[in-house]
């Protein structure tokens, strides 16, 4: 080949990149320090943040803007909702603690946590046996040191406060709290909006909207303070009282007459707690008559 017609110093061309056929992902925020099973990272959503020293086993899937803070521990088969705060040492996913079922190999059951959840230092919660599993709904607030046992399953806004233990089975409906160092036994239900005192220990179902203290659990009153901040009025706050006093007692008298008297709305409220009460298989925590200060039911 003749190179005579070629110009000196003739400058290379350079050709332009061909687009990339892949399209473009964000990664996650993840620690080099923490370790991710395979089968979870692509779970992991592009604008989660998992910090320092965590632990995520396998099929775990972190939505968007959830943050694990750091040494956060996620053994297996669990589901974080999108606005999630994990603080440090939380166990999330964990294998059930229960000793009398043998008939499923640990780390089968699954947990689901809603949406914009803080999970606060110290929590535990153990993945269940039932198709169902753990489920822990949106808005939910559990404190430091607090345990949510296999199978349970929350309402959305419910709040744990520091220590509360909850047992296998137990279902607490929207927007109760239970104060601190509180707990119950396997299979109670607790109703909506209800609360439950500090170190206090439930072994029957806990009536929607009521208020149950002592060591082992007494109705003493209604969530008041609890319902106002939600916007109820003095009047549909005393319905419910009183048909929460008529249903701890068995008075079908007059729940008859609270139903003749009760306007719509009310109405609805006392249905809520007389169904509340007829689908329970392990009764009613008691009536207290007395209140301290000496107000009644």
């Amino acid at each position: 080949m003749d190179d005579s017609n070629i110009p000196p110093n003739q400058p290379a061309i350079t050709l332009p990149p061909l687009p990339s056929t892949q399209p473009h992902h964000p990664t996650p925020r993840i620690h080099p320090s923490s370790l991710i099973h395979p089968s979870s990272l692509p779970l992991i959503h592009p604008t989660a943040t998992v910090g320092a020293f965590c632990l995520i086993g396998p099929n775990v899937t972190i939505s968007a803007r959830t943050t694990l803070l750091s040494h956060v521990s996620i053994p297996s088969n669990t589901t974080l909702g999108t606005d999630c705060t994990i603080h440090p040492f939380s166990v999330l996913g964990g294998p059930s603690q229960a000793l009398a079922d043998k008939s499923q190999p640990p780390n089968t059951g699954k947990l689901t946590i809603g949406n914009s959840c803080t999970i606060r230092e110290g929590v535990t919660c153990n993945v269940g046996f039932s198709a169902k599993g753990t489920v822990i709904g949106n808005g939910c607030l559990l404190m430091a040191n607090s345990h949510v046992a296999h199978d349970c399953v929350l309402g959305d806004e419910v709040i744990l406060v520091n220590g509360v233990l909850l047992a296998g089975h137990v279902t607490v409906g929207r927007g109760a709290i239970f104060a601190g160092m509180g707990g119950t036994v396997q299979f109670v239900r607790v109703g909506e909006y209800a609360y439950v005192g500090g170190a206090t220990v439930v072994s029957r179902d806990v009536l929607p909207y009521s208020m149950v203290k002592g060591y082992r659990g007494r109705t003493v009153g209604v969530n008041a303070v609890g319902l106002k901040r939600r916007g109820w009025t003095g009047e549909r706050i005393q319905w419910v009282e009183r048909a929460v006093r008529a249903v701890s007692r068995g008075d079908q008298e007059e729940l008859s007459e609270l139903v003749k008297r009760v306007g719509s709305t009310g109405k609805d409220d006392l249905m809520r707690v007389v169904d509340f009460a007829r689908e329970s298989e392990i009764g009613m925590c008691s009536l207290h008559e007395k209140v301290s200060g000496g107000a009644k039911l």
